[in-house]
């Protein structure tokens, strides 16, 4: 009883007494940790979060000012490691194979992901290494040639909608915002690339400026295409989130758990949305009969695998049998997880540039003319794609000046040292390609949008592991080739219809951080181009 008593008497005199003895704790094993790499101090529980912001690549930026190319910081109580030089950068991203790299995880553990159904599925965050190779195998068909070809299809039909759409702007002389435009194009090639349901995002973008009562007769087979788009992006957001906070406080501290609950009844909506959809293409491909074709999206490519209606585009090795629902599931969540956050984002930083470069914008149109010999309604074929260098050299250096992806983790499956520094198995370690893509010392003059600095002799001049726009080694994006092939598409389309003129008087693109940097307020103006050779 005297006990009981006492803490009663005494409870929050107790609380007290147990939260300064954790703070203690916490400080005498960071001060006392084995490798003390330079970084910010932090804070029990939060870490330096406080420091972080919303801005994780602003923050990252004056912490490699303060504190050199190999710093740590915290993330909640968890520890990481960053890196921004090239020597470092190699240790991390150069092994080929699962064999020999000692990065083959992509974060450390976090129970938060698991909640996501994240760690043990898909591939983005995948730390089952077995079902994370057989995944990116299914993978691998986004970047067949016969995928691609369908991709330029699709792709060139839905910018040609979006530039008819366009052209009703352009005679009201209204600007384009085209980071909400690339988003919606992003959206409707992924959905109807994964899925087969058209969604109709750019026409729903159109209908809403609302002109002169103009309508899209562009009609959808996605129900709720809008609202899953949107279910993504919070997804994407919420991995930091479910990241950062340790399992006890995202699930007790008021508005918190609010924001905690949010996410996973989110992520259970994506889930059934997907369920549904996979659903009824199963039912689909039984009602087709065996003589007739089936679309070959990417949804139709899992669900037919191993089974008589198999068509044969996917190599997965001794694997035998049809996946599951719950499979296709992880890997089609996958393409959106991936797709709709990154591809359509780095176009709209290249977008930013080009309209303020008019010289480079006349180059790209100088050689669409010379690959495919007009400028009118080209003949776009997957062949002539890898022709177009001055292109890829444009794409390079938006990635390079402002990446989407500013930053990378991976983690170590043993201890590992940077400089004589001991890093723990399960650190997470973050490359910061914006740091070491914008040094001096290996771009001259970084702050300078120059593609000519991806050409010839000075491509072959850059320093290895500078530049990593889809990371390198064994998990690099497996979306490489498709994300370029939407690009170009769409750059062909863009200097074959118009000419553009930047409607923003800032020379560094707008953004905010959400997992990815995400671009706002990209503005344009478009002009029809009336010659062939202007």
């Amino acid at each position: 009883m005297f006990v009981i008593d006492f803490i009663k008497n005494n409870f929050f005199s107790l609380i007290f007494l147990l939260i300064f003895v954790s703070v203690i704790q916490f400080y005498i094993n960071y001060f006392n940790r084995p490798s003390k790499i330079p970084g910010p101090i932090p804070i029990p529980i939060f870490g330096n979060i406080f420091q972080i912001g919303s801005d994780l690549p602003a923050a990252l930026e004056n912490f490699q000012k303060k504190y050199g190319d190999l710093y740590e910081f915290y993330m909640g109580n968890s520890r990481v490691i960053v890196i921004s030089r090239p020597d470092l950068i190699e240790k991390v991203w150069s092994p080929s194979s699962i064999k020999t790299t000692k990065f083959i995880w992509r974060t450390s553990y976090s129970e938060g992901i698991d909640e996501l159904d994240l760690g043990t599925k898909g591939m983005v965050l995948n730390r089952n290494i077995e079902v994370w190779a057989l995944n990116r195998k299914f993978m691998s068909t986004i970047s067949a040639p016969s995928f691609l070809r369908e991709s330029i299809k699709l792709s060139n039909k839905i910018i040609d909608e979006i530039f008819d759409y366009w052209k009703i702007i352009e005679k009201k002389g209204m600007k384009i915002d085209f980071s909400k435009w690339s988003d919606a194009l992003g959206a409707d090639i992924v959905a109807t690339s994964a899925t087969g349901k058209r969604m109709i995002s750019t026409a729903e973008l159109f209908d809403d400026l609302n002109i002169d009562n103009e309508k899209s007769k562009i009609k959808g087979t996605w129900q709720n295409g809008s609202k899953f788009t949107k279910a993504i992006h919070l997804y994407n957001q919420s991995m930091s989130f479910m990241m950062l906070l340790p399992t006890s406080f995202r699930r007790n501290i008021p508005f918190v758990k609010d924001l905690n609950k949010n996410f996973l009844d989110n992520k259970d909506w994506i889930s059934q949305e997907l369920n549904r959809i996979i659903s009824e293409r199963r039912e689909e491909i039984e009602n087709t009969p065996l003589d007739q074709p089936l679309e070959p999206n990417i949804l139709t490519l899992l669900l037919t695998t191993n089974t008589e209606r198999d068509l044969d585009k996917v190599s997965v090795g001794k694997f035998d049998r049809p996946l599951t629902d719950d499979e296709a599931k992880s890997i089609i969540r996958e393409v959106f997880t991936g797709g709709l956050d990154t591809t359509s984002n780095s176009l709209a930083f290249i977008i930013f540039y080009i309209a303020k470069h008019r010289d480079v914008y006349l180059k790209i149109r100088d050689e669409v003319l010379n690959v495919f010999g007009t400028l009118e309604n080209p003949d776009l074929t997957y062949e002539s794609y890898g022709k177009l260098k001055y292109m890829e050299a444009v794409i390079s250096e938006g990635i390079r000046i402002f990446p989407t992806i500013s930053s990378m983790p991976r983690a170590a499956t043993e201890d590992v040292e940077f400089d004589g520094f001991s890093i723990k198995a399960d650190t997470t370690v973050y490359t910061d390609y914006r740091a070491v893509s914008n040094n001096p010392k290996y771009f001259k003059n970084p702050e300078i949008f120059n593609p000519d600095r991806f050409l010839n002799d000075e491509k072959e001049s850059i320093t290895k592991f500078t530049y990593l726009p889809f990371g390198n080694g064994v998990r690099i994006c497996p979306g490489k080739a498709w994300a370029m092939i939407q690009m170009k598409t769409f750059l062909i389309k863009l200097v074959c219809t118009f000419d553009i003129e930047s409607a923003n008087n800032y020379n560094t693109p707008k953004y905010i951080y959400s997992t990815v940097s995400r671009p706002v307020d990209i503005n344009i103006y478009v002009k029809t181009r009336k010659n062939q050779y202007l």
